[in-house]
């Protein structure tokens, strides 16, 4: 067996003390990096939602104005929206009674 010098010794503790340091000067920088993926992961689930449901409102909204394109449609959406009548024309309304 070899004898190990405190030349070695001393050469294998300063390689391993730098060797976590380095490691501990990459896990800090890193660390704040990590934290703002993890912040922008979570924003861009939150706004994909959000663009989903922007979709299906610009979907419906366009449905709605295909309806408003026909005046028989706008005729009885004013009529039963807003209660307006043709000239000679009466409302009844019809309640539920249970």
């Amino acid at each position: 067996m070899t004898k190990v010098t405190k030349k070695e010794k001393r050469r294998l503790t300063l390689f391993v003390l730098a060797f976590i340091f380095i490691i501990t000067f990459m896990c800090a920088n890193i660390f704040p990096d990590w934290l703002k993926i993890m912040a922008n992961k979570k924003e861009l689930t939150i706004l994909e939602e959000e663009y989903v449901g922007l979709l299906n409102t610009e979907e419906s909204l366009k449905a709605e104005v295909e309806k408003l394109k026909n005046p028989e449609y706008v005729e009885r959406y004013a009529k039963e929206k807003f209660l307006y009548t043709k000239p000679n024309e009466i409302i009844i309304r019809k309640t539920d009674t249970n």
